[in-house]
């Protein structure tokens, strides 16, 4: 295992990152402290991560014809993704994020998806050369529900292992989409909008990740931000407890965490020791600004471990 490539379906966009003391509330207008652009969207983030932790990716997705999405395609390009199967959409914009970061790190975002909702079943099909030969698809909801539901099903039918980052959620998922999915990835939030569930504390969080085993997920992850990760199976929990850092940006910490699990996953390895490895990734992203920028390589993430005597 290992030597198979990783596809990655979903999201590019261009983010437009402003920081500020604080995050303002509706009606409210804040000075900020500084701004910058810097290439994100949830499918990017996550093929840029199994890129630079040294997996084999292929990212599927959709750009504008525009500077933006010139300068998107160039950043895979650099980051070593195989963009064979990026489309272009020349009616569309390319996906542009808005984002806030407060002085704790903590972010507000507004997407504006443009091309990334145009990403279609043709789409998918024209990369079924590759989806065909690779070991794992990563897959979010940044791209429209149905290509989603179709990327799912055709992985499934080429015996992939599949991931399903459940972000952002607009709508509950149909139980078909979830059943396509071997694990499943939601933070809090979102794994209670998808079971209609208020999570009160870690006991809820437990029985709200077993109602989505009852669809055929094999595993449920679920993200904690700064407390660690919860993993949900059939006949036990595990908990991996953050990584402590100072905290910078938490903007594409998660799509880290799916990354680098995903390739973990690929490549043979226990689902504990991915969980552990993706958890020590995301936490090194978050003591960096923007998303790619912050996405750890292989090489400084073993030095982390070294240094700080962390066992895997």
């Amino acid at each position: 295992m290992g030597k198979k490539p990783i596809v990655v379906i979903g999201s590019i966009n261009m983010d437009l990152v402003i920081k500020s003391n604080f995050i303002p509330r509706p009606g409210e207008t804040v000075i900020g402290e500084s701004f910058y652009r810097a290439c994100g969207g949830k499918g990017a983030n996550q093929a840029v991560t199994v890129s630079k932790l040294g997996g084999i990716c292929y990212f599927v997705g959709k750009i504008g014809n525009d500077s933006f999405g010139i300068e998107l395609r160039e950043n895979l390009i650099k980051n070593k993704v195989n963009i064979d199967y990026l489309a272009e959409d020349d009616l569309e914009s390319s996906g542009i994020a808005f984002i806030i970061v407060d002085k704790n790190g903590e972010n507000s975002i507004v997407v504006a998806p443009g091309a990334n909702m145009k990403l279609n079943r043709k789409d998918i099909e024209k990369a079924l050369p590759i989806i065909s030969q690779a070991e794992a698809l990563l897959i979010q909801l940044e791209i429209p529900i149905e290509t989603v539901e179709f990327s799912l099903s055709l992985a499934k039918r080429f015996n992939l292992t599949t991931i399903l980052n459940p972000a952002p959620v607009r709508q509950k998922i149909d139980k078909n989409i979830i059943s396509l999915a071997d694990i499943v990835t939601p933070n809090r939030s979102e794994l209670e909008k998808i079971t209609e569930t208020e999570l009160k504390d870690d006991e809820d969080i437990i029985k709200a990740g077993r109602k989505l085993l009852e669809y055929g997920v094999k595993w449920v992850i679920v993200t904690l931000g700064s407390r660690g990760v919860i993993g949900i199976g059939k006949d036990r929990e595990t908990f991996i407890p953050a990584i402590k850092v100072s905290s910078v940006d938490t903007t594409g910490a998660g799509d880290v965490f799916n990354g680098a699990l995903t390739l973990k996953l690929s490549q043979g390895e226990p689902l504990e020791k991915a969980m552990r490895f993706a958890v020590i990734c995301a936490g090194i992203s978050v003591t960096r600004k923007g998303a790619q920028s912050s996405i750890p390589t292989l090489e400084e993430v073993n030095d982390f471990i070294r240094k700080e005597g962390i066992e895997i």
